[in-house]
């Protein structure tokens, strides 16, 4: 009797094992980067003051001891914006925001494959600028999710320092990253049935590859050198998975603290793939050897699709202090206007959800999740930029989002505009592309400004204000 414990224990033993070894051989564990100098360059994104008011009981460190280099870096252009010249400059028209002189940051929101419509908006706007510039001036990008792609290939393509030839290839890059010919040249796709040997829906290795082939193609290190270089400062966001608190990495501080190309390349995929690693759909993310320790990093979407909020506040701050408060004879705070950047934001997606009749017969739980997950993601989704006006109350939003993606006129040749069950739907992203080029060239441009706090001086969809 103890003989057949013992043997039916060893059996037992070896499957487990054999199942341990065959999971980890066929990648179906954690993607695992080692990045030793990764969380130097990692900061906390602290919540606002109105999530501090609502978590007065819980017991949380913010770590507000630590530096907040985005904090700073908002709070320089509002300096550079008070100066006299500038402030004195008039402001541009609607439809010459973006290709104005003032200062701008640029914000990235997650999607996935939705991210095609930024690739193709920005594409457009570079080939029809005749400097190759799409935005001019931007001096911070932040990215999510599939903005933190673009996030590192923009900070080259934007870099008004950087040579044309190269802004030119770092768009070219953009494009290539948002057109696979097939939905496994960037996830291993099986369906949810991989959840229960994997962990995810989808494996993330041909993702792994396409970045590095993004930013080090073939080897060459112009890509690299340049965001090394740029002048233009990019912050990536993710959740870390076991405090669930949000942090940003600074991509800049990413490759030059590298000790050769190959580190940069890994510590760039792993910010980007960190901030992509959705749970239950793709596969976990761990960055290992790191100086902290081995770490499991979440989609930084689970929490917020922009991230700001303190360094937001401390750029108010430094606004009142440049401009003061609004009065009796500012009222709309025409002042803080004046010094406060330009911020340009891309819903890299739709901002509602189509309805699903069938679901009203259907009690299927993968059908059900996958809606559930949808809704949430696009109410974090917008509830993030609009919470950026709350926190920015004078200064101009613009935004473009995916919306209209399925009643345009697509110009691709054979393409199919219907979003189905894949991830990455190749005739699906060429629609994408193209609604970026149509919104482009549509009469008013693709970018809207956001309404203001002030009642009275509130713009519509094509950023002209009402009276």
């Amino acid at each position: 009797m103890l003989q057949t414990i013992l043997i039916a224990i060893a059996t037992i033993a070896v499957l487990v094992g054999g199942f341990l070894f065959l999971r980890r051989w066929l990648n179906w564990g954690p993607q695992e980067i080692p990045c030793e100098h990764f969380h130097d360059h990692v900061h906390h994104a602290a919540p606002s003051r109105f999530i501090r008011d609502i978590q007065r009981d819980a017991v949380v460190d913010h770590h507000d001891e630590e530096p907040d280099p985005m904090a700073g870096e908002f709070k320089d252009m509002v300096t550079r914006a008070a100066a006299p010249a500038l402030k004195s400059a008039p402001r541009p028209k609607a439809e010459e925001a973006a290709m104005s002189e003032r200062e701008k940051v640029l914000m990235l929101s997650g999607g996935g494959q939705w991210g095609a419509y930024g690739a193709g908006l920005f594409k457009t706007l570079h080939d029809r600028s005749p400097n190759g510039l799409a935005i001019n001036n931007v001096r911070i990008i932040t990215g999510i999710s599939t903005g933190s792609l673009q996030t590192i290939l923009l900070m080259v393509a934007l870099d008004g320092k950087a040579k044309e030839e190269t802004r030119r290839y770092a768009m070219e890059r953009l494009e290539w990253g948002y057109s696979p010919t097939k939905e496994s040249d960037v996830v291993d796709n099986r369906g949810m049935i991989q959840m229960l040997l994997r962990g995810a829906q989808a494996g993330t290795g041909p993702l792994r590859k396409r970045i590095r082939n993004a930013v080090f193609e073939n080897g060459d290190p112009t890509m690299l050198e340049a965001i090394r270089d740029s002048s233009i400062a990019g912050y990536i966001g993710f959740v870390e998975a076991h405090c669930g608190l949000f942090h940003y990495v600074d991509v800049r501080g990413l490759v030059r603290d590298a000790p050769n190309w190959e580190s940069a390349v890994d510590a760039l995929t792993a910010a980007t793939m960190a901030s992509s690693a959705m749970p239950v759909f793709h596969q976990q993310l761990r960055v290992t050897k790191s100086k902290h320790g081995d770490r499991s990093l979440y989609d930084g979407g689970v929490r917020r699709s922009v991230f700001f909020e303190r360094a937001m506040e401390a750029m108010h701050d430094e606004v009142r202090r440049q401009a003061g408060h609004p009065d009796d004879e500012n009222p709309a705070g025409h002042e803080q206007e004046e010094v406060t950047p330009d911020f340009f934001v891309v819903r890299n997606g739709p901002t509602v959800r189509k309805p699903d009749p069938d679901l009203d017969a259907n009690d299927g739980p993968l059908a059900n999740g996958q809606r559930g997950y949808d809704l949430l993601v696009n109410e974090s989704e917008i509830g993030a930029i609009a919470n950026l006006r709350l926190l920015n109350p004078h200064g101009r939003i613009w935004v473009t989002t995916a919306d209209g993606y399925d009643d345009f006129e697509c110009q691709c040749e054979g393409a199919d505009c219907s979003k189905e069950s894949e991830m990455f739907k190749p005739a699906f992203m060429a629609c994408l592309r193209d609604l970026g080029r149509h919104k482009v060239e549509r009469e008013g441009g693709p970018w809207w400004e956001m309404a203001t706090l002030d009642p009275r001086s509130t713009p519509n969809r094509h950023g002209h204000h009402h009276a």
